[in-house]
């Protein structure tokens, strides 16, 4: 429960909507590998389940929602982070791949 809690930097629209606090009183983050590999899941898949990026993915959040709204302005704000975390999630997979079994 933790980990969809935080999924995708929700704690940043948390934030925008004062309840950060609440959030992380709630809901501890788990690990920076888990909720790296959560956004990342999330943000390759469309939420009817087709595969897309993450850039495409951030868009696709805030075409559906307004980029006015809190929704849009969050997920703009969150966007650096998200390609990051969807970043060292390729990262971490590419070096696994490179290691001798």
């Amino acid at each position: 429960m933790n980990l969809v809690a935080h999924h995708s930097c929700a704690w940043m629209e948390a934030d925008a909507r004062g309840l950060r606090e609440e959030l992380e009183g709630e809901f501890p983050r788990e690990g920076a590998h888990l909720n790296d590999a959560l956004c990342y899941c999330d943000m390759n898949t469309t939420p009817d389940g087709i595969p897309t990026n993450p850039v495409d993915r951030v868009n696709e959040i805030a075409g559906r929602y307004g980029p006015d709204s809190l929704i849009g302005t969050f997920i703009r704000r969150a966007e650096p982070e998200i390609l990051a975390s969807t970043a060292r999630v390729l990262e971490r997979v590419a070096a696994t791949k490179s290691q001798p079994m």
